[in-house]
């Protein structure tokens, strides 16, 4: 109850700091960058911020975060990041042309953006109903929200939003309530990393290249779940990983971010946990380095895709999943170009498979790659850009 209270005497000051940055003018060439509510330097926002901070000097990128560790990772590359609750990060913020987001308002300082234009990047391909169209949403909640605190408005009033191809784009309209000339095909710039030879130097990656002499490496991301429950493969591990040792294989396992904040380790020879820190705090470093995907309701396999290596899906739970948590906008069926595992067991099986034939989904693959993926270059963070630069204010 008392940090209620606080959020919400925090919020009410929020909103004399948004009316004052209405009053403050705008320098064209500062843009400010976020991710993930503040606390990881990661997704769509992280790689246009690099892009742009290699490519265009004349553009000065700042990123801002709640993160002590984030801050330290920016800063080592070479680039400019501050603190957002910094006097340092408020200043800049406010005179900030630009706000470029992977997921909502709160990857900057929301109370800065009063005359800010804000590009919406998003943070995948939704499998999953999001925003306005997810049902499970307490609406009169979250629309007292937005009339009470207009700077969270900024995230259904971006000046653009991108997606990677009509399909999606479609999605974007719906779940935002925006004009569809609002939401442009670009590609998302997270994947450009997946047609680059340059990779970060991170600790796992040292590991997985002396791994991949003698073994398969597959990668399991499973998704959130609201009653905190990990899914059944997590509750069965010791099943798995002697079958693992069988195969040659060996199985990374990346948990979303909200729950590895609790402890979870493994000393398994053949099952590895990725910590935030072993990747910089981006997953999609090391998705190359994989053979397979397992997953279950993640909208990551939609961009595994463009490596063309086999994804195995486990909806163990897809009842409770789409009761408790969300609704899906497809069919999953339709939708899952890879084998379906039930259980252990059959995880297994699938898993034998994909190492043995791995093309058996190929054409599947391939059509659904390109219903979701319009573009198949290292280019999307050139065309997110030039779209950026050509608006007009």
């Amino acid at each position: 109850m008392l940090e209620n209270i606080k959020l919400i005497f925090i919020y009410l000051l929020g909103n004399i700091i948004y009316l004052i940055s209405f009053l403050i003018p705008k320098n064209k060439n500062l843009w400010v960058f976020g991710a993930w509510f503040g606390e990881k330097y990661a997704d769509n926002s992280k790689y246009l911020f690099e892009y742009v901070n290699k490519n265009h000097p004349e553009i000065r990128a700042i990123w801002l975060t709640n993160n002590n560790e984030t801050l330290k990772i920016i800063k080592d590359k070479g680039y400019e990041a501050y603190l957002k609750n910094s006097i340092k990060g408020y200043l800049l913020s406010f005179k900030a042309s630009k706000g470029i987001l992977s997921n909502s308002i709160k990857d900057i300082i929301p109370y800065t953006s009063g005359r800010m234009e804000i590009i919406q990047l998003w943070h995948g391909s939704p499998l999953k109903k999001i925003m306005m169209d997810n049902t499970k949403t307490n609406f009169f909640q979250y629309k007292l929200t937005l009339n009470l605190f207009p700077f969270f408005k900024k995230d259904y009033t971006a000046k653009i939003y991108i997606a990677p191809s009509e399909e999606v784009k479609n999605r974007i309209v719906s779940a935002f309530k925006v004009k569809d000339q609002k939401v442009k095909i670009t590609g998302y710039p997270r994947n450009d990393v997946f047609f680059s030879d340059k990779r970060e130097n991170t600790s796992i990656e040292h590991l997985l290249n002396k791994l991949k002499k003698d073994n398969l490496i597959g990668i399991y991301m499973p998704t959130f779940r609201k009653n905190g429950n990990l899914s059944e493969i997590i509750r069965n591990l010791e099943q798995v990983n002697s079958s693992l040792e069988c195969l040659n294989t060996v199985l990374l396992i990346k948990l979303h971010y909200q729950d590895l904040k609790g402890d979870i380790t493994s000393k398994m020879d053949r099952i590895i946990f990725i910590k935030n820190e072993d990747i910089n705090q981006d997953i999609y470093t090391i998705l190359p380095f994989t053979d397979y995907l397992i997953t279950d309701y993640s909208s990551v396999y939609f961009d595994y895709l463009f490596l063309d290596k086999p994804v195995i899906f486990a909806p163990i739970d897809i009842d409770d999943y789409l009761e408790v948590d969300r609704e899906f906008y497809y069919n999953y069926d339709e939708v899952t170009p890879g084998p379906q595992a039930r259980n252990c067991n059959e995880l297994i099986k699938c898993i034998e498979e994909a190492i043995n034939y791995p093309d058996k989904y190929k054409k599947e693959r391939e059509e659904i790659n390109k219903i979701f993926n319009k573009y198949n270059d290292n280019k999307s963070c050139e065309r997110v850009f030039k779209m950026i630069v050509k608006l007009k204010s």
